[in-house]
């Protein structure tokens, strides 16, 4: 079965990883919830998609530039006042439901990565008693890498961008660098994955999703394709999608 993410809590319904977003997709019968992690100045673990505040919050800067006790001041624009969320936080709202949590790992405003961030989301995961409802995503190898190798996580992916799928020689050297790597699958942008793509990553023994679905044709094109995953700004889109195949089925 093809699941369902919710990406950002569902980014063209509601404000991007806020509470708001997430609450909603809490009431979602959706598979996953797709949400991104910076760390504060002293460390705590914020859910927010950029590396600086200037676009989804009503202050500028880097997010790891702030103490929590400052970030706790910023307010997140469309919200109605709401702050951004702490992991922890985020944890507690979806603990009740069936869903699993999908957290990518970023990187610094220079794109590189933060010394350690894997193993503090990892933590944190194992430490909520959430760790094997989680899969850590990122778009750096090592960084992947480096989560799975800490705890037995549900799932761990290497989302693999357009120009380094390029690069590398296709999808099917990017299912051979994951599989050195210990790294259960790959996620590709919606755009670059066909049949013949799916087959020759699954040959591989790798799972492959997609990432990046905004309209109904991208959705439809994954639901056919069989995909594991994609990931979607519009789950309540993808959910009807899903329901009428079933009943055409």
């Amino acid at each position: 079965m093809t699941e369902i993410a919710s990406h950002r809590g569902g980014a063209l319904l509601w404000p991007e990883n806020s509470r708001i977003a997430f609450e909603n997709t809490a009431r979602l019968p959706v598979q996953q919830v797709e949400f991104d992690v910076h760390p504060s100045a002293d460390g705590k673990l914020v859910v927010i998609h950029d590396p600086t505040f200037d676009r989804t919050a009503e202050a500028s800067g880097p997010v790891a530039g702030r103490s929590w006790a400052e970030i706790e001041a910023v307010v997140l624009k469309g919200t109605g006042g709401q702050r951004p969320l702490l992991l922890e936080e985020l944890i507690e709202i979806f603990r009740p439901t069936d869903i699993a949590l999908r957290c990518e790992v970023k990187v610094d405003a220079k794109g590189d990565p933060y010394p350690g961030l894997p193993a503090m989301v990892v933590d944190a995961l194992t430490q909520a008693g959430m760790i094997e409802r989680s899969i850590v995503t990122s778009f750096q190898l090592a960084t992947v890498a480096e989560a799975a190798g800490l705890a037995s996580l549900k799932g761990a992916v290497w989302l693999v961008a357009p120009t380094v799928l390029r690069d590398i020689g296709g999808a099917e050297n990017a299912a051979r660098l994951a599989e050195h790597r210990m790294i259960p699958a790959i996620g590709l942008h919606h755009g670059t994955i066909d049949a013949e793509t799916v087959a020759r990553v699954r040959r591989r023994g790798i799972g492959i999703g997609g990432w990046g679905c905004k309209e109904s044709p991208e959705m439809r094109k994954m639901f056919e394709l069989g995909v594991d995953v994609f990931t979607t700004d519009r789950p309540d889109r993808a959910l009807e999608i899903a329901t009428q195949r079933k009943q055409q089925s």
